[in-house]
């Protein structure tokens, strides 16, 4: 870390097992885009395919899902969509087979459900026909009764992926134990306008793997759910979550709804991506969802089994070691005026949080055994990130002024722009920054300068000769503390 508390650092990827990290160099490579959208992007696909075959025990003892939420904000041109359509690909061809079977099945369906209801037709005339001519009825009766176990089935689409859903159509999908799906979308906008962004309960009730919901409806229709299993991944642009946060943030916040989030705000790569014209050859990304496809395939024969039973994963001693000192950690700076006191909220879940990660790191690179230390140390790097983003993002402690703004858009472009790499004690005439960097005012330019200056990360010194000003850049700070 490079020591600034207003500048988001570089997404942890080193931090992910192998098949997972090589998978998230070679997207940063190919696709370009922000380090954070590639590896939320990744933590949201491996949480769909392990939350329906996998559940974790706390080191507290309690069983807790899989299952992980994320918002990932980008602008337009980010490439959301391109990370959405490679990561999630498994998925989306999955549903597509889904919904092919669904429709041959349905098709089939209802010619075997309209033989069966003219078989019952005919029975019913039969009864009455004895009935007005008072013979016995018996055996009519017994054939009826008969008839009604033969009631065809209406198939079932079961499907992972949903974008546009209501809280009835979340509960009419769920239906049932152990259903699992991913609430996910790459244009915010959608999600947030949503009836469900405006009902938060349900959703935190899908988060925590209620044991049962219901939704009783008129002509006694009743909807029950049992141990559901819910990931949520939303990509949106600023302008639509902060147009969410006027309207509903206290609510997100106070309900505890944002406290189960992975939230990331990364830079932007527009304007510093390289142009490759040779063709991507995936090496990694093909093995990376290849085990998603066969997650997916597991979940579907357990389901289709009638009988969803997940494993549990547990830790092994020395990580719940570990758990439990972080844990008292996170107590300890919940105290007034420490540093997790303003985001209490989100540290109420982290350690939550840290042990579902964890979990689906073990799960997904197909780990033996019990959960390690090395794979909880992993996940603790990512999580910590994202604890870092919460409090820069909701923190009142953090909430930028214009000055903070400007000094984070200088401190960018001296490092994409001007910074020539480790030790080497770049200078730049202070002009020079005026004229082509982000801030072209001179006293809001002096008053980011001045920001950077007591982070650090630069000193304004002045030529011997001539007076001229430079910037002179720090290399362990641009370097990332290195």
């Amino acid at each position: 870390m490079n020591g600034s508390d207003f500048f988001p650092q570089r997404y942890p990827l080193d931090a992910f097992l192998m098949l997972v990290r090589m998978t998230a160099w070679e997207l940063q490579q190919k696709v370009q885009a922000p380090d954070a959208l590639i590896g939320m992007g990744l933590i949201a696909g491996m949480a769909t395919a392990c939350q329906g075959l996998f559940d974790v025990k706390l080191p507290t003892g309690q069983c807790r899902p899989t299952s992980l939420n994320l918002i990932a904000i980008a602008e337009s041109g980010e490439r959301k969509s391109t990370v959405d359509a490679l990561v999630f690909a498994p998925l989306y061809e999955h549903d597509c087979r889904k919904a092919k079977a669904f429709q041959a099945a349905l098709d089939s369906y209802q010619t075997q459900r309209e033989l069966w209801e003219a078989r019952g037709q005919g029975l019913r005339n039969r009864l009455a026909k004895a009935v007005s001519k008072g013979e016995a009825t018996e055996a009519i009766q017994a054939e009826m009764a008969q008839h009604a176990t033969l009631k065809p089935t209406k198939p079932r689409l079961r499907r992972f992926m949903r974008q546009n859903i209501t809280p009835r159509a979340i509960m009419d999908t769920l239906r049932g134990d152990g259903e699992s799906i991913a609430i996910t979308t790459d244009e915010g906008q959608v999600m947030f306008k949503s009836e469900t962004m405006a009902q938060l309960g349900l959703l935190n009730k899908a988060w925590d793997g209620a044991v049962m919901l219901t939704l009783d409806r008129a002509d006694f229709d009743h909807v029950l759910v049992m141990n559901p299993r819910v990931t949520i991944s939303i990509m949106t642009q600023k302008q639509v979550l902060q147009a969410y946060l006027a309207k509903h943030g206290d609510i997100a916040k106070g309900s505890g709804h944002w406290a189960r989030y992975l939230f990331g705000w990364p830079e932007s790569m527009k304007g510093f991506r390289s142009v490759n014209t040779d063709e991507h050859v995936w090496e990694s990304l093909p093995l990376f969802q290849a085990r998603m496809q066969e997650l997916l395939e597991k979940y579907d024969a357990v389901s289709e089994s009638g009988e969803v039973k997940r494993e549990v994963v547990e830790f092994s001693d020395d990580a719940k070691a570990r758990w439990f000192e972080l844990s008292q950690q996170t107590e300890w700076m919940l105290r007034p005026g420490d540093y997790l006191h303003d985001i209490h909220d989100f540290a109420s879940k982290i350690m939550e949080l840290l042990g579902r990660l964890a979990a689906v790191f073990h799960c997904y690179s197909g780990e033996e055994g019990k959960v390690t230390l090395d794979t909880l140390e992993r996940a603790f790097t990512v999580v910590q990130w994202h604890l870092e983003e919460y409090k820069r993002m909701f923190s009142p402690q953090f909430a930028l002024s214009q000055e903070q703004v400007d000094a984070q858009a200088v401190f960018k472009y001296l490092r994409d722009s001007v910074w020539q790499g480790p030790r080497s004690d770049t200078h730049v005439p202070k002009n020079h920054v005026r004229q082509y960097g982000p801030v072209r005012d001179r006293d809001r330019l002096n008053a980011a300068l001045r920001i950077l200056e007591a982070q650090r990360a630069l000193w304004i010194v002045v030529a011997p000769r001539g007076k001229q000003r430079f910037v002179r850049l720090s290399d362990w700070y641009f370097g990332g503390g290195l």
